[in-house]
């Protein structure tokens, strides 16, 4: 039997229940592979992602009587609890043939969570990538504004002299903040939009773009540039006009 994808790849056009197919003959246990033997295909079944959950491979299944294997998996299907029936199996197995053993008994959710450990692995450096470029981000920019402000002392103390009230000096502080950082944003959702694709073939089943988590992101963004343009604007509201109007 093959899958859907098998007959996709190399059989396309073609009835799959009228092909033969000739391949050499695997050996259990041993590297080398025996004479060529001819397989009659009998039947299509739906494709089953076998260790990764990205894409479909093609897939051959032949009787196990005709090609014994030293190690099988088999899948069990029950209403009750899976944990609890690992001892169940067991007793099942061994009534048959004591000799089997009945090694590495998981269930579905453990073959999934197990399957997607490198992806979480992943997931969790994206994320810590993530806080420390909004760490350095704010620290950026509050060292930017900092700098921006002390070069504006005069002007502000000139404001404040002529009567503007601190709110007023705030808000233009970071009205121009504000300005700096939708710029940077629309370019940096440009640029999220380059690195969704790549995060689409490393992730399993994250879309090249979510609006939702994009305009998350740049709401905390936003929130951060203008938190961190608020300390400055505030410190530079409180100075004494007439030491900033002497400032050199």
């Amino acid at each position: 039997m093959v899958n859907q994808e098998f007959v996709k790849r190399y059989l396309t056009g073609r009835d799959p229940l009228q092909q033969r197919i000739a391949m050499e003959d695997l050996i259990p246990g041993s590297p080398q592979v025996g004479p060529i033997v001819e397989w009659q295909i009998v039947g299509v079944f739906h494709n089953v992602r076998n260790g990764t959950f990205r894409e479909d491979y093609p897939e051959m299944d032949v009787p196990f009587m005709q090609s014994l294997q030293p190690n099988v998996n088999i899948g069990v299907r029950t209403a009750r609890d899976p944990g609890a029936m690992a001892r169940s199996i067991a007793a099942a197995v061994h009534s048959v043939d004591p000799q089997v053993a009945v090694a590495r008994v998981r269930t579905m959710d453990q073959v999934k969570s197990e399957s997607l450990a490198e992806d979480r692995f992943t997931m969790l450096l994206f994320a810590a990538f993530a806080v420390v470029a909004l760490l350095l981000a704010a620290v950026g920019i509050y060292a930017l504004m900092a700098f921006a402000v002390s070069q504006r002392t005069q002007e502000i103390g000139l404001r404040l002299a002529l009567g503007s009230g601190k709110g007023r000096v705030i808000s233009l502080i970071l009205r121009d903040a504000s300005f700096l950082a939708i710029t940077g944003l629309v370019l940096g959702l440009a640029g999220a939009a380059i690195i969704g694709r790549i995060m689409r073939s490393t992730l399993y089943e994250v879309g090249a773009m979510d609006v939702r988590v994009l305009l998350t992101v740049a709401v905390v963004l936003l929130l951060t540039a203008l938190l961190a343009s608020y300390l400055p604007a505030r410190r530079a509201a409180s100075i004494d006009p007439m030491k900033a109007l002497r400032t050199e």
